[in-house]
């Protein structure tokens, strides 16, 4: 169990830093560069984010899995893999050219190096959990947390600027990761890791993509709906309540490797406890820290008072999914991915044009509902 809540705090922290970094990213770099650049550098590393969602293709919950049996080769194949198909889909990307953002060789060069770069570091994130050594995953985010410092220096290079910025902070990460885990890391593909990985990985693969697919949409829904201005709003309430997310998110991951029966009741109470606590605070204290951004942020209000109420629902399948995933039930997992996530967009799209971005909150509340009844009740 300590080992359990080692690993889970660290990923939470790992998680909550490069959040709290990124919004500071963006605040720094949204005074010191033009709305047009920010707007372009912003859709390229959205884009390149997407990228590394795909590239996993499922070998991230394999690595977990699999790590005993198979060892530096399963490490090795995961890295290879994700930074091929990487490379591969930005230069889908920098070939197609959507909305001709790529103007300038210098964007190219930083959309290359943050795709290398990036690729890497999460491979790696990936890799500290089956190598139970998480708090090197801790020190990589606190490094890649730098990239603020080099806004100004890269301001000349406008949207390009940006992009090599993120590339840098990515690459000190890197560096210091790929020299903690040099003696753990074979460069090979194992085949057979692969072929093994995907009848337990798939399924959470998709189901994955299922969900992130709904928090990209989700920006230019409302931007179409409700304009830039409640853009923002949502924005700034649901980044909050990511945060609030992620240390559930890192105890289920956690859960894939050393979870049992007993382990996962005790992390049941851990959840409702942190459930409780977590909307405590955000009806006590969620207008000061939205106040934080500006006292119009305070908006999103309702809609991070509903996430919060959320969590436990958010929590059980999360939690769910863990023991599918260690019991090897990928259409089961595939089923409850694919409710909460379409249900989650159907509801929002619907909502949205009467209850704002309230309606948001409502929708993630009973996406997450629904797929709570398809959950093992034998899991607990």
């Amino acid at each position: 169990m300590k080992t359990l809540l080692k690993s889970t705090t660290d990923l939470s922290l790992a998680t909550i830093v490069m959040a709290v970094s990124g919004l500071f990213f963006w605040i720094f770099a949204a005074r010191l560069y033009s709305p047009e650049d920010v707007g372009t550098a912003s859709a390229l590393i959205s884009f390149i984010n997407l990228v590394f969602a795909l590239s996993t293709i499922g070998l991230n919950v394999g690595l977990i899995r699999f790590y005993k049996e198979y060892g530096k080769s399963a490490t090795g194949t995961t890295i290879i893999t994700m930074l091929l198909l990487s490379i591969g889909l930005t230069t889908a990307y920098v070939v197609t050219n959507p909305g001709n953002i790529i103007e300038a060789p210098e964007i190219v060069i930083g959309a290359y190096l943050t795709c290398v770069f990036g690729a890497l570091y999460n491979a790696l994130g990936f890799v500290s959990i089956p190598l139970r050594r998480t708090d090197v995953y801790v020190k990589m985010s606190f490094l890649y947390g730098l990239r603020i410092l080099f806004l100004l220096p890269t301001r000349a290079l406008k949207a390009a600027g940006m992009v090599l910025a993120t590339s840098v902070g990515l690459a000190l990460a890197t560096a210091f990761g790929l020299r903690e885990f040099k003696g753990e890391i074979s460069p090979t593909l194992d085949l057979k890791f692969i072929r093994e990985s995907f009848a337990i990985s798939m399924s959470n693969y998709l189901g994955s993509l299922v969900n992130v697919l709904p928090v990209y949409l989700m920006p230019t829904i409302i931007l179409m709906e409700l304009g830039r201005e409640w853009t923002g709003y949502y924005y700034v309430g649901f980044t909050v309540g990511n945060l609030l997310m992620t240390p559930i998110v890192a105890l289920s991951t956690v859960l894939m490797r050393d979870g049992d029966r007993k382990l996962f009741r005790k992390s049941l109470v851990i959840v409702l406890v942190y459930w409780l606590l977590a909307t405590a605070g955000v009806f006590s204290l969620g207008t000061h820290v939205l106040s934080i951004f500006g006292e119009d942020y305070t908006k999103a209000l309702p809609m991070l008072k509903l996430i919060a109420l959320g969590l436990g629902p958010f929590g059980f399948v999360y939690l769910g999914i863990s023991a599918l995933t260690v019991k090897g039930k990928p259409s089961r997992i595939l089923a409850v991915n694919l409710v909460r996530g379409s249900s989650f967009l159907a509801l929002s799209y619907f909502l949205l044009p009467e209850y704002g971005i309230t309606g948001i909150g409502i929708a993630w509340v009973f996406a997450h509902l629904l797929a709570t009844l398809l959950l093992d009740p034998k899991t607990f």
